[in-house]
C-alpha cells in the first residue's frame, strides 16, 4: 500500500474518531443539563459574560453567578447553549437576571433554566 493512502486513511480514521467522541459529548452535555432541570432547586442568577465561539457550529456560553440557598458565597459557573436552530436575539442580556436550576450536592453543575431544550434528541 502506498504512503499516500496511508497517511489518508489514517487522517479519515482520526477524524471519524474525533467526529463519534464530539457527538458523544454534545450527547452527554445535554443529558446533564436535562437532569438539572428535573432534579435542580431553583435560584436567581445575573448574567456576567456571554461568549460566541468563531467556530461554526461551536455552542454559545453563558457565564452567571447565583447564590445557592443556604450558602454564604455565590457560585460563578458557565452555561452551555446547546439549543439549535434559536435566534441569539432569544439569549438574555449581560446584567439580567435569569432562572437557574442547579444541584445542591454539587451548586457547579448549574443551568439557566428557560435556555436548556425540553426535548430529548
Amino acid at each position: 500500500m502506498p504512503a499516500e493512502y496511508i497517511s489518508a486513511f489514517a487522517f479519515l480514521a482520526g477524524a471519524l474518531v474525533a467526529m463519534i467522541a464530539s457527538c458523544r459529548s454534545v450527547t452527554l452535555g445535554s443529558q446533564l443539563q436535562q437532569e438539572i432541570l428535573k432534579r435542580g432547586q431553583l435560584a436567581q442568577g445575573r448574567i456576567l459574560r456571554i461568549w460566541r465561539p468563531p467556530l461554526f457550529g461551536a455552542f454559545t456560553r453563558l457565564y452567571f453567578e447565583f447564590q445557592p440557598n443556604d450558602a454564604r458565597c455565590s457560585v460563578q459557573t458557565c452555561h452551555v447553549d446547546r439549543r439549535l436552530g434559536e435566534w441569539r436575539a432569544s439569549l438574555p442580556a449581560v446584567g439580567s437576571t435569569v432562572r437557574v436550576k442547579y444541584l445542591p450536592e454539587q451548586p457547579s453543575r448549574a443551568v439557566i433554566a428557560r435556555l436548556v431544550s425540553r426535548f430529548v434528541d
